[in-house]
């Protein structure tokens, strides 16, 4: 990876960031590939993202929080790669599809329809809160995994997991209601 320079003289990288670099970047893109549905723009919006970190990694180490302002820089690069090209990034809807699975369901309909609502629940939440639920239900990582990616606490995660996964409840069942006076 070259962030910046002479393409024939590659710049020579921080152990750290080339350390945080192989670690993320596979996440990253992985991401990026769900929100911008095309494997060569995810990889090109990383990368994007991680000349912008590679300039401002020693600033970035002084941060109180690293590994969020990374998760935070991706993102925006994501969106930005997306307004580029007059599109819209995706940041939660085929993450819920994507954990859904069909077969041997009595009525697919209805599995789709319950994820839909559970979408819309979802992506009414503010942020960080869609961020910890998508991570840990949608793409199964532990809590541990999930406070490294957005580079918060443990107890950070759980709290969020916790305030998130209420909302929901209050969201899904004030739906439900709304959907059983219409009928």
């Amino acid at each position: 990876m070259r962030p910046t320079g002479n393409p024939r003289a590659p710049e020579k990288l921080p152990l750290d960031f080339s350390a945080f670099h192989q670690l993320h970047r596979p996440r990253y893109v992985r991401e990026a590939e769900r929100c911008l549905r095309c494997r060569a723009d995810a990889e090109e919006a990383v990368d994007e993202a991680f000349v912008q970190l590679a300039r401002e990694w020693p600033q970035i180490l002084r941060a109180e929080n690293p590994a969020a302002y990374a998760w935070r820089v991706m993102k925006n690069r994501v969106v930005d790669h997306a307004r580029a090209r007059g599109r819209r990034a995706t940041l939660m809807d085929t993450a819920v599809f994507e954990t859904v699975t069909l077969q041997g369901a009595e009525d697919a309909f209805e599995v789709i329809e319950q994820n839909l609502r559970l979408f819309h629940a979802i992506s009414a939440l503010p942020e960080r809160q869609q961020d910890v639920i998508r991570l840990r239900y949608c793409e199964g990582y532990d809590t541990a995994e999930v406070a490294h990616e957005l580079g918060i606490t443990e107890a950070g995660v759980r709290s969020i997991e916790r305030y998130a996964r209420h909302r929901l409840r209050e969201i899904y069942t004030s739906c439900a209601e709304e959907e059983a006076e219409r009928s």
